[in-house]
């Protein structure tokens, strides 16, 4: 069994997080803790094999810091892409960073890749994984964005109305993962580090009205 420990700081949260695990073979949710406190007093006589992670911008450093001490995989759930950098940079035995609305099944298989040492990043990051790779003079990072595509120009647009991604596919008859690559290339041309950034930057250069 492959033990796992939620760390999430709103109880709503914790609980949907059991919830999901709960019925999944081969895991047992051993513990919920609010943030790194309660883990990091917690992680010993836990002693997870893999943490769940919702993401807190304010807490990740320390988060991410008890994880490598105690040897433990870490599957990080945010829709900031600052932490895909901080990911790359730990020595954590395995790792996972998915997006906030990934389903139960992509959730349940980054925990049993995490906990087997490997590394999983979200379909829709790969350009921004590629960008880091390449450096910041790539074009990916350039001082300009590469041109928009109409349809990019569409989800931006469907974005500044504060649409999620299951709506957006919806109203344009796309796939969520057709929707996920289309918001990662916006933030990456904009050199965005958020949908609402991406919106805001959109709309100073005539991009998107809001």
């Amino acid at each position: 069994m492959i033990r796992v420990l939620i760390s999430a700081a709103y109880a709503s949260i914790r609980a949907g997080l059991q919830s999901l695990l709960a019925g999944a073979q081969n895991i047992d949710v051993v513990s919920a803790v609010s943030g790194s406190g309660e883990l990091q007093n917690l992680i010993d006589e836990a002693s997870p094999d893999v943490i769940v992670a919702d993401d807190d911008v304010t807490d990740r450093g320390s988060l991410l810091r008890i994880a490598v001490e105690s040897e433990t995989a870490l599957v990080l759930l945010s829709d900031d892409r600052e932490a895909l950098k901080q990911l790359i940079g730990i020595a954590a035995p395995g790792w996972a960073l998915l997006l906030r609305e990934s389903d139960s099944s992509e959730i349940i298989a980054a925990v049993l890749s995490a906990a087997s040492g490997l590394i999983t990043v979200d379909s829709s990051m790969v350009m921004q994984l590629a960008g880091i790779a390449l450096g910041p003079s790539s074009a990916i990072y350039g001082d300009l964005p590469d041109p928009m595509t109409t349809r990019e120009l569409e989800v931006l647009q469907l974005l500044a109305q504060g649409l999620p991604n299951k709506v957006i596919a919806n109203r344009l008859n796309i796939s969520q993962h057709t929707v996920k690559f289309h918001v990662a290339a916006i933030l990456a041309k904009l050199n965005a580090g958020s949908r609402t950034e991406a919106v805001t930057l959109g709309a100073r250069r005539g991009l998107v009205t809001i």
